[in-house]
């Protein structure tokens, strides 16, 4: 079952090469659900992308970490005298280059 792609600025041709054995099963699939191999294709492309999107995007932790970040943002350590002294270094060079939007 071929379906065919409305030709219009929402499409973009994408080419590549697949091994044959990948461009066999892949058509298989397709048959199996009866889609066109470019249906199947852009239909896994867009799968696989969402997925590292998603897995870029977010952070997930155990419940253990959680509540450890979540202790951390409520009840701070204070700041170390090597913090203070970066900070410090900070705002001296914010001062003396204030071009520089630090």
């Amino acid at each position: 079952m071929h379906t065919a792609q409305p030709r219009n600025d929402t499409y973009a041709r994408l080419s590549c090469r697949v091994s044959a054995k990948i461009k066999s099963r892949a058509e298989e699939a397709a048959a199996i659900l009866g889609q066109s191999i470019t249906d199947f294709t852009e239909a896994a492309l867009a799968e696989k992308a969402q997925t590292v999107l998603d897995q870029n995007e977010r952070i997930i932790l155990s419940e253990r970490d959680f509540a450890r970040f979540v202790e951390s943002i409520e009840n701070p350590k204070p700041p170390s005298e090597k913090l203070r002294q970066a900070m410090a270094e900070y705002q001296k060079l914010k001062a003396e280059h204030p071009e520089c939007n630090l």
